[in-house]
């Protein structure tokens, strides 16, 4: 790596979370000097170890955003929720967080040489059918966080031409520290593999450090400045491969547990209405379980492959071989 990469300054927010600390991980291997924005009350177990300089305060303090924004070259922003407690939430962080953080950008380091925005596939929505979405697709967010989320990309799109900006459109992304898609490893380790309905479903799947290396590639790139990116694995993968996949991988014996739609929508509300009484949030609500019973979490990232040269690592057996023994390792299976 030559000297002025490594001189080159990075600014990541969210970064003590699941896919934020593994971007973290990978700038600092690529030579960058990293800021991290955190909260005072962060988890900070996969930072501690690492040599970052780290900004505790909040997307909605000014002042603090004109401090960490100046003389960086590239912004991360990878914070957001994904669960929250009320609706409000999530417009608040997803949102005005965002809008903060770009307006903040704009006016003290417009010279930047990008402000890279981790949206989702939550935007576009569902597939309705076996064919992928891509960046043409028209917006169809059918949960808070992919309508909030939305909002928070037009507002970075807003941008385009006065900042070098570029979007990125994960589908679902799973590896070490995830506890998502873990809940799936959980189960199957106890002999369960869960299927929501009658029909079988189909997903797009990017691992976490695939993901990582076409955050920073889009990122390096000038063909990415003012683009939209989904990032994904070279094809999909149906509910019944995925937990095959798994339980091979855990060696274990599971069977399968068919789940009623209506049945798991109750359960999901229960959980969700327990959640509210504890004062905290549940990992299973409402819309999470409706995102989850869709048939169709299709994309395609060609235009990323045909612009940015971007071609996944990992297999998905490679992929959950690593997360299965990093979950074994820290006691999580």
């Amino acid at each position: 790596m030559n000297q002025e990469v490594r001189q080159k300054k990075v600014l990541v927010t969210g970064a003590n979370g699941f896919i934020g600390s593994h971007l973290t991980e990978a700038l600092l291997k690529k030579g960058y000097k990293v800021k991290c924005l955190v909260r005072k009350t962060s988890d900070l177990r996969w930072l501690s170890d690492l040599d970052v300089e780290l900004f505790f305060g909040s997307l909605f303090d000014k002042s603090f955003l004109e401090k960490v924004v100046s003389e960086v070259d590239f912004i991360f922003h990878v914070a957001a929720l994904t669960k929250a407690k009320s609706r409000k939430d999530f417009y608040n962080v997803n949102y005005q967080g965002t809008k903060n953080l770009i307006e903040t950008c704009y006016e003290k380091n417009s010279h930047i040489k990008r402000f890279l925005y981790i949206s989702t596939q939550s935007v576009v929505g569902p597939s309705k059918d076996f064919s992928s979405v891509d960046e043409k697709s028209p917006f169809n967010p059918i949960s808070e966080y992919g309508k909030s989320k939305l909002l928070a990309e037009v507002e970075v799109l807003k941008y385009k031409g006065k900042l070098p900006i570029t979007v990125i459109r994960p589908p679902s992304v799973y590896g070490p520290r995830d506890k998502d898609i873990y809940l799936f490893f959980k189960f199957i380790n106890k002999g369960l593999k869960p299927l929501f309905g009658k029909k079988e479903s189909y997903i797009s799947l990017i691992y976490v450090k695939d993901l990582v290396e076409g955050i920073i590639l889009s990122a390096e790139s000038e063909k990415g400045i003012g683009q939209i990116y989904f990032l994904a694995d070279d094809r999909p993968y149906s509910l019944r491969e995925t937990e095959k996949v798994i339980q091979d991988a855990l060696k274990v014996k599971a069977i399968y547990l068919r789940i009623p739609v209506f049945i798991f929508m109750i359960v999901a509300f229960f959980s969700e209405l327990l959640g509210k009484l504890k004062g905290k949030t549940s990992a299973l609500n409402s819309e999470k379980a409706k995102e989850i019973t869709q048939k169709y979490w299709l994309c395609s990232s060609s235009k990323a492959k045909d612009e940015l040269g971007f071609f996944p690592k990992y297999t998905f057996e490679k992929g959950v071989k690593e997360s299965v023994e990093w979950y074994k390792s820290n006691g999580w299976l």
